[in-house]
């Protein structure tokens, strides 16, 4: 994750926005235990690409829907 810039003025507690690969943007939703959920933010719809845990130094798990 250390790969995209994090972009300050949008971004605020638990949720961080990213300057992705080309006019992209991604979206890390995150809760106060362990775990991020990730979007990418492509012609104003949200895609769903998976989560990260602390744990697992934010390796992308991807996944087609969020777990519950």
């Amino acid at each position: 994750m250390e790969q995209f810039k994090r972009i300050d003025d949008i971004s605020h507690y638990n949720h961080n926005y990213y300057a992705g690969f080309d006019h992209d943007l991604l979206l890390a939703e995150s809760d106060d235990d362990n775990t991020t959920e990730w979007f990418l933010i492509r012609n104003r719809c949200f895609h769903y690409l998976g989560e990260s845990y602390v744990t697992s130094d934010d390796r992308l798990n991807r996944y087609d829907q969020p777990r519950t």
